[in-house]
């Protein structure tokens, strides 16, 4: 088989990349180890910037018939605690946050893919990569590509491929951390809104969002961190008080959180998405980074110019976000720094509505004492007027 683009991966950064390159009029081939529709680990946060990229990905129609038959719940309340039972501060949000079934996301943008006329195949494993001849090499068939984008996930196979291949290329990311994650039926643990819960694991959070008729729990290990994950993961569903814990096995997955590529691009070979290491470090978010470059590739493939320098242009505006999410991450790991937040956040419930909306929905590249000054001047502003 021959394709101007093979892509690995059939998640939202694989079939992003294939849509807007369909549209583009440009050959593509997207192949996926996995049956679809597939489960996928994820609570499945879709924030307004992610919302806009989806419209303008498939256009305003295919956009509402995608939410329409994706979104499991738009919550109202956003809570912040320390350890389970301490709240630290609650808000609403300007929009409701909208959190979205990943099996169906998935399968509606493999859906819109296909009906452009995208070429997919499932249930079909990559065994080994020609880098320099560009032949991918697959069970029962090779494909001949131009281009090759790697969409297939933290572990990446195409990774994994090209470090054996070439062990000094530049195309590698830090180890992934480990996200810990369990659906419990509202019979058994009834949750209303998001809420995010430190102090349950070292240096990062916990969280359980409320998803239409059960209860997303999770938590997230760092990688490099040295503690029993799945003991914390019990003890955090006993203090919530989870009823029949023993009929809700783990899941687990890898998560690269502020473990990107310093340079996605080698050969003719472009990550993207988890595979890439695009996950924003403070929320775990990753549906839009996934999204945005996914899109971002296909339109530096489709560019005249120099495809691997076009396409480190277009992330590095993913990769400053992400950057500037680490130094938020970063302070919660600092004792003091965490403190004052709290504190902060405890008397000024309207900030932990100004900081989600401005750095979590929307992504604003403000340092949080920017951030924090123009809320206190909006807040005396409006003190003022009143």
């Amino acid at each position: 088989m021959k394709t101007k683009v093979l892509i690995i991966g059939a998640g939202p950064s694989g079939t992003a990349c294939g849509i807007r390159l369909k549209k583009a009029g440009i050959d593509c081939l997207l192949i996926d180890r996995q049956s679809f529709p597939r489960q996928k680990l994820c609570a499945g946060l879709l924030t307004q910037k992610s919302q806009e990229c989806l419209r303008q990905l498939v256009g305003d129609n295919d956009y509402e018939h995608c939410m329409k038959e994706t979104v499991s719940s738009r919550e109202e309340q956003f809570t912040l605690w320390h350890k389970v039972g301490h709240r630290i501060a609650s808000c609403t949000p300007v929009n409701p946050i909208t959190l979205v079934n990943r099996e169906q996301f998935d399968q509606c943008l493999v859906n819109e893919y296909v009906g452009l006329g995208g070429m997919f195949r499932d249930s079909t494993e990559l065994t080994s990569i020609d880098f320099v001849g560009q032949v991918a090499h697959f069970k029962d068939f090779d494909v001949i590509y131009e281009y090759l984008v790697a969409a297939d996930g933290a572990n990446s196979t195409v990774e994994r491929l090209l470090k054996k291949e070439c062990p000094d290329t530049p195309a590698s990311k830090r180890p992934s951390s480990l996200c810990l994650e369990i659906n419990v039926d509202k019979k058994d643990y009834d949750s209303k809104g998001v809420n995010i819960y430190f102090g349950i694991v070292p240096k990062s959070y916990a969280w359980v969002f409320s998803k239409g008729n059960t209860s997303c729990i999770g938590l997230v290990k760092l990688a490099g961190e040295k503690f029993d994950v799945n003991a914390s993961m019990r003890q955090f569903l006993e203090d919530l008080g989870v009823k029949n814990i023993e009929h809700y096995p783990l899941h687990g997955a890898m998560l690269p959180i502020g473990a990107y590529m310093a340079r996605p691009v080698h050969w003719n070979t472009l990550f993207v998405g988890d595979a890439a290491g695009y996950v924003e470090p403070l929320t775990g978010e990753g549906i839009y980074y996934a999204l945005q470059s996914g899109i971002y590739a296909a339109e530096a493939i489709a560019d005249k110019g120099t495809t691997s320098s076009v396409y480190v242009n277009k992330v590095s505006q993913l990769t400053q976000t992400i950057n500037k999410a680490q130094k938020y991450q970063d302070m919660l790991e600092n004792e003091h720094l965490s403190e004052l937040f709290y504190r902060h956040a405890h008397s000024h419930t309207g900030f932990i509505r100004y900081f989600y909306q401005t750095q979590i929905e929307n992504s604003s590249l403000d340092s949080f004492w920017k951030i924090l000054i123009k809320y206190e001047t909006k807040f005396k502003q409006l003190y003022k007027y009143l």
